[in-house]
């Protein structure tokens, strides 16, 4: 009754002082490092009345015995317990006298096993040995044609020119679009854009079968934040696409380990055949989406699996995005947010029922996680509604990401934290005002909303580039976490000079792609407790290899990687979901909503198909791209 009664703003702190101190969970899991990841997956979209309401209807009390079934099971079970759960260590003690001791362990029935220095969280506290023992007796009960296929071939895909007429294969693979948007888009930088313009790269190859397959990839580079124009973008990909003609594509390319970057090195560079100058950063990203769109295909397979398999990773069926609005666009999201707290504040019983209109139910119910633009204005202003939109996220279960650009100064960016923070508290103080109440017959026990709220992720870029030094001691002044996006290109430019040098000298796999001096940079602050982690965008970074090795590093550091889009087609946003499913975490909201500004897509079936709600479909990803490219034609299959 008090967890359905308890205000949002309570749920975090409540989970930690008292749920997660049970005993079942032992003494020490809040000090496990992937503790704080756990939690946010917990309170992730969640209001506390629906988890009241899951615990009522599903606890164990409620439901029916097991025993009686466990008797004579009609399958083998296997049941893991961690020693200091006393509960569920009983139940296997009972299990294991009932599961036939006598018996070679090979023949039971029932297995047990019991795993040291674990409580109820097994999968978290210890998730290696849980999957061996998974996997040893999923090899002992499983028959053998149930073990995973094969890799591909090791050969890989001999990409050729089309028809023997010497019709030039380079017109019939550029395919040039231009998509207006839904409305002028204010940017960070230089003008609002009004529409976006690219080219489709369309690569056909010969499997090792016959078969004739096809790779799609895309350059459309963003003003003011590319280096490169369209029209030089386009220029050099149509020389590159002409001298990879003949190549042999090899499947090791797709571990993204520095392959990739090897081959296109040799592939470019072949006799009478070199580009002058090094590869672009959209050109590369484009010819990479095409590559293993290719390898994919010859594989009879999806790239996420091509991937994940050559990477010895998991990748997940489908990738979590998060909402974005702009500058000057937060009304819907913050008329819904003011709904939820109204709600919240009159003890109604649901805060998203009291939303209303398209745009708000929109805002409230879609995604889990918003994304807004700050900054470029007045910081006391920005901080103020903030402060107001971090209440209402949390009455929603939504949560927060800023994005300011790396526009203020030290002192702008303390001037919004103290207004945020003001709102905030002031706000706390009439929304949940039972944590100021005093022992008394009417007390209610509830720890005090606590700040930063876990609500607020992040903000991405909070000072000019300057002054990143001073991230930390924003940080530990008021709190506010920050995510390093433009500050990453440094070292992707970086990673990406290394990696052909060292290609084009000794065929190196990559590794020399760390060790510089902006990768050095990154690593330091990508390890400090002030950054909450890193946003790629890779046909900016220069790629996918480059962004999957940047994102390895921050995962070694500890650190979640956000993927987002630079505001291209749905062929883009579909090769960059692609590689979130393999790099990103479950509860890692990437951005790529972004592809509801656009009035078309080149993609068919169009990516909304493959969304629903704040979950992209990756498989049906696969399959628009795959119909996309086998719908597009070259020049002599016009006729």
């Amino acid at each position: 009754a008090r967890l359905r009664a308890m205000p949002p703003p309570h749920f975090d702190e409540w989970l930690r002082r008292e749920w997660y101190r049970a005993a079942l969970w032992g003494g020490r899991l809040q000090e496990h490092p992937s503790f704080e990841r756990m939690l946010l997956r917990r309170t992730d979209g969640a209001q506390p009345r629906d988890r009241a309401a899951s615990l009522e209807r599903e606890s164990v009390g409620r439901q029916p015995s097991c025993w009686p079934w466990l008797e004579a099971p009609p399958a083998p079970v296997l049941y893991v317990a961690g020693e200091e759960d006393e509960a569920y260590c009983k139940v296997a003690t009972r299990l294991a006298e009932h599961s036939g001791v006598a018996e070679p362990v090979e023949r039971r029935l029932v297995r047990v096993a019991v795993l040291p220095a674990a409580g109820h969280a097994l999968l978290l506290e210890a998730s290696a040995p849980v999957a061996e023992i998974c996997h040893a007796f999923a090899s002992q009960v499983l028959p053998p044609p149930l073990v995973p296929a094969s890799p591909p071939p090791a050969e890989g895909v001999r990409i050729q020119a089309r028809g023997p007429e010497g019709v030039d294969a380079l017109s019939a693979r550029l395919l040039p679009f231009r998509l207006p948007l839904t409305a002028p888009l204010p940017l960070a930088r230089g003008p609002p854009v009004t529409e976006r313009a690219g080219v489709l790269l369309l690569v056909e190859g010969m499997a090792a079968d016959g078969r004739a397959v096809r790779g799609l990839g895309e350059v459309c580079p963003l003003p003011g934040f590319h280096s490169e124009s369209l029209d030089e973008a386009a220029a050099q990909l149509r020389s590159v696409a002409h001298r990879l003609q003949g190549a042999l594509l090899p499947f090791a390319v797709a571990r993204l380990d520095g392959s990739m970057s090897a081959w296109l090195a040799a592939a470019c560079d072949r006799p009478s055949k070199s580009v002058s100058g090094p590869l672009l950063p959209s050109v590369r990203c484009a010819l990479e989406m095409a590559c293993l769109h290719l390898l994919a295909q010859a594989a009879n397979t999806s790239i996420a699996q091509l991937v994940c398999c050559a990477r010895r990773a998991p990748y997940q069926s489908h990738v979590r995005i998060n909402g974005l609005l702009a500058r000057g666009e937060a009304s819907s999201l913050e008329a819904a947010a003011d709904a939820a707290r109204a709600a919240v504040d009159s003890a109604r019983p649901s805060s998203r029922a009291c939303a209303s209109g398209p745009a708000v139910k929109h805002a409230a119910a879609r995604m889990r996680t918003w994304k807004v633009k700050v900054g470029g204005g007045d910081p006391a202003a920005d901080g103020r509604r903030i402060g107001k939109l971090l209440l209402g996220c949390t009455a929603l279960g939504a949560r927060l990401r800023l994005d300011a650009n790396q526009a203020w100064s030290r002192e702008q960016a303390a001037t919004f934290c103290e207004a945020m923070q003001t709102e905030w508290e002031a706000g706390c103080a009439t929304l949940c005002p039972e944590h100021q109440r005093g022992d008394g017959a009417g007390a209610v026990s509830a720890p005090a909303p606590r700040w930063t709220p876990p609500a607020l992720d992040f903000c991405e870029e909070p000072l000019m580039a300057r002054l990143h030094a001073q991230l930390p001691a924003l940080h530990a002044q008021y709190g506010l976490r920050h995510a390093i996006d433009e500050g990453a290109l440094p070292a992707a430019a970086e990673a990406l000079e290394r990696l052909a040098a060292s290609c084009a000298t000794s065929g190196s796999d990559g590794a020399s792609a760390r060790g510089g001096e902006a990768f050095r940079a990154l690593q330091e602050r990508l390890g400090d407790a002030s950054c909450a982690g890193l946003i790629l965008k890779p046909t900016l970074a220069g790629g996918l290899e480059v962004s999957a090795r940047l994102a390895d590093e921050a995962s070694r550091l500890g650190k979640p990687t956000v993927l987002t889009s630079a505001f291209e087609s749905g062929v883009a946003h579909a090769h960059v979901a692609m590689l979130a499913s393999v790099l990103g975490g479950p509860s890692i909201a990437h951005g790529l909503s972004t592809y509801e500004r656009l009035q078309g897509d080149t993609l068919s079936p169009a990516f909304a198909e493959a969304v629903d709600g704040d979950l992209v479909d990756v498989p049906r990803l696969q399959a628009a791209l795959d119909a996309t490219a086998q719908g597009l034609r070259f020049v002599n299959e016009r006729r």
